[in-house]
């Protein structure tokens, strides 16, 4: 089976991460991928552009990038990004995280041996400065019903872990923009649409959560962005009218809170 490894950069990101990011998903693979599809978001910093020249350097037949000339948001770079992948699968990357040697091999090898499974997430460890630190985990429910519960009200899935058939992604409509919640929309559309998710329960990303991850939280876009994911699973009866208005004060809750309680509902609670 042929995989595609998808990535956005953007003019923000560190290029010291961004090198660490890049080596996880090719040099130290034991599985490397068939093909690496990478979108500018915009234009770029030159010490970004440096690192991506130097990593595409005797991989041009592997490595592609995209660039755009304006900032169009995750959503839109994904979208652009998956509709050139030409692998069997798509495997998502961060520019700002590390995949472990493994990953790859691990989760084409479970959804070769299970080929009913249209997208396969992994746990995540998460980290500030250092993966060599104490880590939390994120962890998700391993099986589909359990995904599409606990879908009702949480994240199902760690978008930096999946590994997604091409096929899957195209018929239920790819990626689309929505207000810091893109991931989020797309698992509940493959659910809509009668794919099966599942989840290993391994941590295979290491997630750098030190630049900000807790504060982008109380980002009030977010808001709009759950109003807009209850009237889908509304239309789509995966939940009810109660169930809505409940998703609502939770958010709007979680988003006016301060930061320091957050980390603290994140440790406690939400992590492990």
């Amino acid at each position: 089976m042929r995989c595609s490894v998808l990535m956005s950069v953007y003019k923000n990101d560190n290029p010291d991460f961004l090198k660490i990011a890049l080596e996880s998903i090719y040099e130290k693979q034991t599985r490397k991928p068939d093909e690496i599809v990478v979108v500018f978001d915009g234009k770029l910093t030159p010490e970004l552009y440096a690192v991506l020249d130097e990593f595409r350097e005797n991989k041009e037949d592997i490595v592609f990038y995209y660039p755009q000339e304006v900032n169009q948001g995750l959503g839109q770079a994904l979208r652009i990004g998956s509709e050139k992948c030409t692998g069997d699968y798509i495997l998502r990357m961060d520019s700002d995280d590390i995949s472990v040697p493994e990953r790859f091999e691990k989760q084409l090898a479970y959804i070769e041996a299970r080929p009913d499974i249209d997208v396969l997430g992994t746990d995540i460890a998460e980290f500030d400065v250092s993966p060599d630190e104490e880590m939390r985990l994120r962890v998700c429910p391993p099986k589909h019903n359990d995904i599409v519960h606990m879908g009702k009200k949480r994240n199902p899935m760690n978008h930096v872990s999946v590994c997604m058939k091409r096929s899957a992604l195209e018929k239920c409509g790819g990626y689309e923009t929505l207000l810091l919640l893109e991931d989020y929309y797309l698992w509940l559309k493959m659910i809509a649409c009668g794919c099966k998710l599942e989840n290993m329960n391994e941590a295979l990303v290491y997630v750098r959560v030190g630049n900000g991850f807790d504060s982008k939280r109380s980002s009030k876009v977010r808001i709009a962005g759950w109003k807009e994911l209850q009237k889908f699973m509304l239309k789509h009866k995966l939940i009810n009218i109660a169930e809505a208005i409940v998703n609502m004060v939770y958010i709007v809750g979680f988003v006016y809170c301060p930061v320091g309680l957050k980390k603290v509902v994140y440790s406690k609670l939400l992590r492990k």
